[in-house]
């Protein structure tokens, strides 16, 4: 992917993750989104604490961007 600008990347990232996280089943989870294994881990043990990554910082996260 070639992006024009700075913002462009974030956008097209940002949508990119969305997309991963949120519609996209995966094979290791089950055939379940990594949004959708993450409630049902919750869901099963009360809290998913620790259970995925968090990052370091927030400063990645676009500001304002609607999907």
């Amino acid at each position: 992917e070639i992006f024009d600008t700075l913002a462009d990347a974030r956008k097209i990232l940002a949508l990119w993750r969305y997309d991963y996280n949120n519609v996209r089943p995966h094979s290791s989870l089950g055939n379940k989104t990594p949004a959708e294994a993450r409630r049902a881990l919750e869901l099963f043990d009360g809290n998913a604490h620790g259970a995925l990554a968090q990052p370091a910082t927030d400063d990645y996260q676009p500001k304002g961007l609607s999907l």
